[in-house]
């Protein structure tokens, strides 16, 4: 018998008082995918009106005894957003139990099952780092910087040999001497621009696309601002062959170490005009490091159209998260994220020179996740800046976003696995 009803049963027995009722007061609303990848899904759990005040909602996976964990009190009438870090979990089908104890000694049940493929050298790794540390299987709240042992670990490039890391994939042919240079730029600068690695005729395609788009007002979007167009990748199947294309992606997988899974794509007509900032804290990995951004050029950038600007080897900075500001998760309202978060970035981009980028056309730009980057001011509001925004995670890694406290997602395996 599970131990989260043999310690019902015990609790019981010291206070024969109490009488236990079986009833149904926990229905399930949704439970994520561990497929769609992150290392965290959420479980939405509804307590019915009918519940006493004060009752108290724990959870445990089937398998597992001994894992118990008391989430806390729950009103009637309240939906539950439980976090589970399917990392820790075994692979394979795995039976999650609910349990909700009221205050009169009534016991409601309710029983789910996630099929759980963790994989990889990073997913074994993040797994006994989280272990090790204490990190909960389930939790209630927002995602946060602070459940995660952040010094625990650093990525190979990162680390002071990294240079000698890159030497000897170079001497075992598992990369290219111009692989090797671009990922030496990587380490030193935090970024790395390559040529010409897109072809005219899928660029072509992704504009014509995005001409579509806008004239169809997608996401409600104005001609002539710096208005982006999110998550096209869904809807248009030439910008989803970009999203995945593996030219861009390879570089993705060697700076990880393991397969790089995008997350979405952003794409911009005219320049972002964003101010100076860290991806870290939106875009938001456990283990550091394993979150890069791709910036793809889909024409040649000129001069005064609000080109993208990045702040070589400011990657070396802090990473600055939510909890180390003060600042409370986003909710919609941004302005005490930028009194509180965007100071911080504003006084690292001080200590830097800028490299304003001005790339031809099918050129591909990676940059390190805690690079500080902008997009400047648009000088020449006519002149347009295409380009895609495609940002990436390591398998294996948990995903997050700490500014808003959400759990992330990402193509799925059997996705990358499909012909193209």
């Amino acid at each position: 018998m599970l131990s989260i009803f043999k310690s019902m049963r015990q609790r019981r027995e010291e206070t024969p008082v109490v009488k236990t009722r079986i009833a149904d007061h926990l229905s399930l609303v949704s439970a994520g995918n561990p497929a769609d990848f992150g290392g965290i899904i959420r479980i939405e759990i509804k307590v019915a009106a009918e519940a006493l005040a004060g009752s108290q909602l724990m959870a445990q996976t089937a398998n597992a005894a001994g894992n118990e964990i008391k989430l806390g009190p729950v009103e009637p009438g309240d939906q539950v957003s439980v976090g589970v870090h399917f990392l820790l979990l075994p692979n394979g089908a795995q039976r999650v139990v609910f349990c909700l104890q009221e205050t009169d000694g009534t016991l409601s049940t309710l029983e789910t099952t996630l099929q759980i493929n963790n994989a990889g050298s990073l997913a074994v790794e993040t797994a006994a780092l989280l272990k090790e540390h204490g990190t909960p299987i389930f939790f209630v709240g927002p995602c946060d910087s602070t459940a995660y042992p952040y010094p625990t670990h650093t990525a190979w490039f990162d680390r002071p040999d990294a240079a000698q890391h890159i030497d000897g994939l170079l001497a075992t042919g598992q990369i290219s001497a111009l692989e090797a240079r671009n990922l030496h730029h990587f380490v030193e600068q935090g970024y790395v621009a390559i040529e010409g690695l897109l072809d005219d005729e899928l660029v072509a395609s992704v504009n014509a696309e995005i001409d579509d788009a806008v004239a169809k007002g997608y996401q409600g979007y104005k001609p002539g601002t710096s208005q982006r167009l999110e998550h096209l990748h869904l809807h248009y199947p030439n910008m989803r062959k970009l999203w995945l294309d593996q030219r861009h992606r390879r570089y993705a997988d060697l700076i990880f170490g393991v397969q790089s899974r995008p997350c979405q794509t952003l794409a911009y007509v005219f320049g972002s005009q964003q101010d100076a900032h860290q991806d870290t804290i939106h875009l938001t990995p456990f283990p550091a490091g394993y979150m890069c951004g791709t910036w793809i050029a889909l024409q040649d950038v000129v001069a005064d159209s609000g080109e993208l600007v990045v702040y070589p080897r400011s990657h070396r900075e802090r990473r600055v998260y939510l909890n180390d500001t003060g600042c409370a998760k986003v909710k919609g309202d941004w302005k005490e994220f930028g009194n509180k978060v965007c100071a911080n970035w504003a006084e690292i981009a001080a200590r830097y020179e800028k490299f304003v980028y001005r790339p031809k056309k099918g050129t591909v730009l990676i940059w390190h996740e805690n690079l500080l980057h902008e997009g400047s001011v648009r000088i020449d509001a006519s002149l347009e800046r295409r380009s895609v925004v495609i940002h990436s995670f390591a398998d294996g890694a948990v995903v997050y976003y700490d500014s808003t406290g959400l759990n992330g997602t990402a193509v799925t395996r059997d996705e990358l696995a499909e012909p193209r």
